[in-house]
């Protein structure tokens, strides 16, 4: 079961970035991000110079992970629009329609 405050800063993060371009992280950390991929509010770690990495579920473990980092960043919110993150992001989109096709 989820917390209250998880769900509602999830629902405002997930509401912000869908009114994005679909290249956008909200940028709470230095080795984190939060992204819309389509369905849902997904995280992806930073490898260094702050290229995008592997993926995690952006669950109540990563609220209670970096729950300090992303209080501070609802405070002040920044933002990044990442063109490897679109490449992604189409790449996926196009995988899924060849296997539905």
């Amino acid at each position: 079961m989820t917390s209250p405050a998880f769900r509602a800063f999830k629902a405002n993060l997930a509401m912000l970035l869908r009114d994005m371009p679909i290249e956008t992280t909200a940028d709470f950390s230095d080795v984190a991000v939060a992204y819309w991929n389509g369905t849902q509010v997904a995280g992806a770690y930073l490898r260094d110079g702050g290229r995008l990495d592997e993926d995690f579920e952006f669950d109540e473990n990563a609220w209670e992970s970096w729950q300090d980092e992303l209080a501070g960043w609802q405070a002040n919110p920044t933002f990044t629009e990442r063109q490897e993150l679109k490449a992604r992001l189409q790449h996926a989109a196009e995988r899924a329609g060849k296997r539905a096709a």
